[in-house]
């Protein structure tokens, strides 16, 4: 499943949107996001507030073929792990799991399971993504980009688990593991009588009246048709049911609805508290499976999702008895998700616009224009009749078009290029390409980028670039005199000093803190926003 980084940007804010208090305010904020965006996506909407649910629908209106039923059944991807949450609450309470479990005690017999001297994978490393496993399984034996994990078994699952390397020392940090909660998916059905649909359907669907929302079984509710964001049709996505706990459940608004109810203490008090459990502060800014983030003020627990041609979005706000769902019949994990409208039914101030087709300045094509080093591959991007085109060696040339918030896209299938301004009359230097959930930073071949430079000698130790995730990194520099930060395909926001090595991004609610080593010198920055932490050493 596809995760929108909900980290690792600085959030852009705008003048303060009404909350959503009615069926017609969804339905405006919903216009206001969605009117005209290039995607044509349709989107369903639910906001709980104090018992009340408010629900609206909307199409962008640029895409062919229509909306799907009021009743239609979605992919919800990553929510998903919530609910594999919930199951594993209920094993904890009833005393048949501990969180401090080795998980390899609930798979099979003589599994392999990495570990690390005496440190093993525990359960909660996996609900908090800290347990060092990849992303992804190294063997998803020949599945493919329309249907990746089609051809994954348990069976090929666990010889993978096998042969695999942990990236970082379990439980040191946080790093969005689809494999992790594939493994504990299976441990969890094999604890819960061997099919983990039965375990979900009769210990949390049906007690919460989620009546439609299944894994591989449909219970009336027809299927949507899921898009990419070109507006083409994508295929659902498929997986063997007991590894589905990881992101393939299927429901309809009212079910989600019914979900986040029951997040919100309504349903059978024994499962409402296994709901509650879930939601309490694990490590790394995770509940179980869980996201918590404070959000301007706000302390929020939610979680996205996204498949091949779907995404979804949970928000709960459980001291104010609020919260939302949005389920999208299109992939929008590599554009940003659904964080923006989510956030903004929930009356945060959050900016919502569209994403149209605009034609891109002559100059800006012209500075994109050349050769660059993305991840492995060499990516060459020319301009031809006012078009721009791009292509790795080996594989076919496309188009890339631009949209309104600076943004350049494919045709044919999912992902996003995000160039860094240039200067006037400069090329382009790096741009930001994202794809399947992930971003790999691109920098123009042959070029040498200058140091970010401070002359102000109070500042001069902070210049640099620190690589705060694997594909996003900061840059502090000074510019006619104020000191700036600007992040990886972002435009650059000024900055105030508010303490010793400590600045402040006051525009999006930032503070970065700066550590130095033994001998005085800044080896590294943390950036604070919205109740999360990311800390990355300087780019030499």
């Amino acid at each position: 499943m596809k995760r929108i980084p909900l980290a690792g940007a600085l959030l852009a804010l705008s003048p303060l949107l009404q909350a959503a208090g009615s069926d017609a305010d969804v339905e405006r904020l919903l216009a206001a996001r969605f009117d005209g965006d290039r995607t044509g996506a349709c989107v369903q909407a639910a906001v709980i507030e104090a018992g009340q649910v408010w629900r609206a629908s909307r199409c962008a209106g640029t895409r062919a073929d229509g909306a799907p039923a009021a009743g239609a059944a979605f992919e919800i991807g990553s929510v998903s792990k919530t609910m594999t949450a919930a199951l594993v609450a209920g094993l904890v309470d009833s005393g048949r799991w501990s969180l401090d479990d080795a998980v390899a005690r609930h798979l099979p017999e003589g599994t392999a399971v990495p570990h690390q001297g005496e440190r093993q994978i525990l359960v909660r490393d996996l609900l908090t993504h800290t347990s060092g496993l990849p992303a992804l399984p190294a063997d998803l034996q020949g599945g493919t980009q329309a249907d990746p994990y089609a051809r994954l078994t348990e069976a090929g699952l666990l010889a993978s688990l096998g042969k695999t390397a942990l990236v970082f020392p379990i439980g040191s940090q946080a790093a969005y593991s689809n494999f992790g909660m594939m493994v504990l998916s299976l441990a969890v059905a094999r604890s819960l009588g061997g099919d983990l649909e039965a375990a979900l359907r009769e210990q949390l669907f049906r007690p919460l009246g989620m009546g439609t929302a299944h894994v591989a079984k449909p219970l009336g509710a027809a299927a949507a048709q899921g898009h990419l964001p070109d507006g083409t049709k994508a295929p659902g996505w498929t997986v063997a049911t007991n590894l589905a706990g990881f992101g393939m459940v299927k429901a309809t608004l009212d079910d989600m609805v019914a979900y986040a109810r029951g997040q919100l203490g309504a349903g059978p008090s024994a499962l409402v508290a296994q709901l509650r459990r879930t939601q309490q502060p694990l490590a790394q800014g995770y509940g179980m499976n869980w996201m918590l983030r404070r959000v301007q003020g706000r302390d929020l627990v939610m979680h996205e999702g996204g498949t091949g041609g779907f995404s979804s979005l949970v928000a709960l706000e459980p001291g104010a008895q609020r919260a939302v769902v949005l389920l999208a019949d299109t992939a929008l994990a590599d554009l940003g998700g659904l964080g923006d409208i989510g956030f903004a039914l929930l009356g945060l101030d959050m900016r919502l616009q569209p994403r149209r087709a605009v034609e891109p300045p002559a100059a800006l094509r012209q500075a994109l224009a050349g050769d660059y080093a993305l991840g492995p591959l060499r990516l060459t991007i020319w301009e031809r009749d006012g078009r721009l085109l791009a292509q790795v060696p080996g594989q076919s040339a496309f188009e890339l078009r631009h949209d309104s918030r600076g943004d350049f896209y494919p045709l044919g299938f999912s992902a996003l290029l995000r160039p860094e301004p240039p200067g006037a009359g400069q090329p382009v230097a790096r741009f930001t390409w994202q794809q399947g959930g992930g971003a790999t930073l691109a920098r123009r071949v042959g070029r040498v980028e200058a140091p970010p430079a401070i002359t102000h000698p109070a500042w001069r130790d902070w210049a640099g670039e620190f690589q705060l995730a694997p594909q996003f990194s900061l840059k502090v520099f000074e510019r006619d005199g104020q000191l700036m930060v600007q992040g990886s395909g972002q435009p650059a926001i000024a900055a105030e000093v508010t303490g010793p090595d400590r600045i402040e991004i006051k525009a999006v609610g930032a503070v970065i803190e700066f550590e130095r080593d033994a001998a005085g010198q800044v080896t590294a920055a943390v950036l604070l926003q919205g109740g999360q932490r990311l800390r990355g050493g300087r780019v030499p």
